[in-house]
């Protein structure tokens, strides 16, 4: 959800402020389409809620230099196309009924109904949990059905330029894309440099999608997974204590404490609270450590403490699925739906890189990168001065 606090004034007032009105909205935008501006408050909470999700997931990225100013040119450049389509289908006058908002709006408090601090399911509680996220983020109700109501007008307007303008997937086009994977999976050197020649994006996709398939293939195991931090600025001392409280869990278990009662007195992991400690460990991708604890202990067994460079870890196999080969029949339908969602993607793409070159967007954000950028610039063109 986006945060927006902009104040909403009468036709009167407005036309009493005069210039110092527009002055002031174009110092609380980051930039403005056709007129209208992008909100620094709706930027400033997009980037809040991106840069917390990579927090959670791949916290190396914020460590890149000038990451924050990478990220927030997405968000820009994301916002900017939403507010595009907005107005395109204001000017389509695409036409939501008040049912359709409802629904929608039923379907974003369906994903409040589990309870994050219990973990189980509370379907009483979904309303007020959705009520105080709205209120986190400073909208009203009134201000979300808006949006909603404008998410659902692009939605119908894509639908419809889509039907127009995108080709429908064949099998034979699914075929050819199995054929390049299925040459990248057997290491089929001459078809490989044949793919390259002829277009090496259709080499580089065969290879993105082989990897893929070769995770979803590999022997896996399901395991239970308590998790105990360490970091790299922590005394030794209290490295030692992670380590004793990881052999007592451990102990405690042996003790017969159930392991998923362990789980939720110990771990320090905060996804635990809503998986209760079970994750897929896919063979060769985990640590060493835990990788060869993983596929060498026997089903329903426990670890005792092992260590990582992030912390110590006790796993109990819950479950081993082994190797499987795969054919066209088994991922026909996947391919399909893949060449239909990039031919969607680059249409989108493509529509809205065309409004934008049809719009007056003017951007105001600066980033602490530009200065950097400008002075690299210049030092470019010194040499070819001299």
């Amino acid at each position: 959800m986006i945060k927006m606090n902009k104040v909403l004034l009468s036709a009167a007032f407005v036309a009493m402020l005069g210039l110092t009105a527009n002055a002031k909205l174009m110092e609380s935008s980051v930039a403005t389409v056709n007129g209208q501006p992008v909100l620094s408050t709706e930027y400033d909470a997009y980037l809040e809620g991106v840069i917390d999700q990579y927090k959670a997931a791949a916290p190396e990225v914020l460590q890149q230099p000038y990451a924050q100013d990478i990220l927030g040119r997405e968000v820009l450049k994301e916002l900017i196309s939403k507010e595009l389509l907005y107005q395109a289908a204001d000017e389509a006058k695409v036409i939501v009924k008040d049912s359709e908002i409802d629904q929608g709006i039923n379907e974003i408090k369906s994903r409040f109904i589990v309870d994050e601090v219990t973990g189980k399911e509370d379907p009483k509680g979904a309303d007020k949990r959705f009520n105080e996220a709205l209120k986190k983020q400073g909208m009203t109700l009134k201000r979300y059905r808006e949006k909603i109501k404008k998410d659902i007008a692009v939605r119908k307007l894509m639908e419809d330029k889509l039907r127009q303008t995108i080709k429908p997937v064949e099998e034979a086009d699914a075929k050819e894309l199995y054929n390049r994977v299925e040459a990248v999976l057997k290491n089929n050197t001459k078809k490989i440099k044949e793919i390259e020649k002829e277009d090496p994006a259709k080499l580089k996709e065969a290879q993105l999608i082989a990897a893929k398939l070769k995770q979803l293939t590999a022997e896996q195991v399901r395991v239970g997974h308590i998790y105990l931090a360490i970091t790299k600025e922590m005394k030794p001392e209290d490295v030692k204590k992670k380590e004793a409280l990881a052999n007592q869990i451990k102990k405690e278990i042996d003790g017969g404490l159930d392991f998923s009662a362990a789980v939720k007195k110990y771990t320090e992991d905060p996804a635990a609270v809503t998986t209760g400690g079970d994750m897929i460990l896919i063979k060769g991708v985990a640590p060493k450590a835990i990788d060869d604890k993983a596929f060498s202990l026997p089903v329903g067994k426990v670890s005792a403490p092992i260590k990582s460079e992030v912390g110590y870890h006790l796993i109990k196999i819950k479950e081993k699925r082994a190797e499987k080969t795969i054919t066209y029949e088994d991922i026909a339908r996947d391919l399909g739906q893949y060449l239909a969602q990039q031919r969607v993607q680059l249409a989108m793409a493509e529509y809205i890189e065309d409004l934008y070159n049809k719009a007056d967007v003017k951007i105001t954000k600066t980033f602490e990168s530009d200065k950097l950028i400008e002075e690299q610039a210049k030092a470019q063109q010194e040499p070819a001065k001299k």
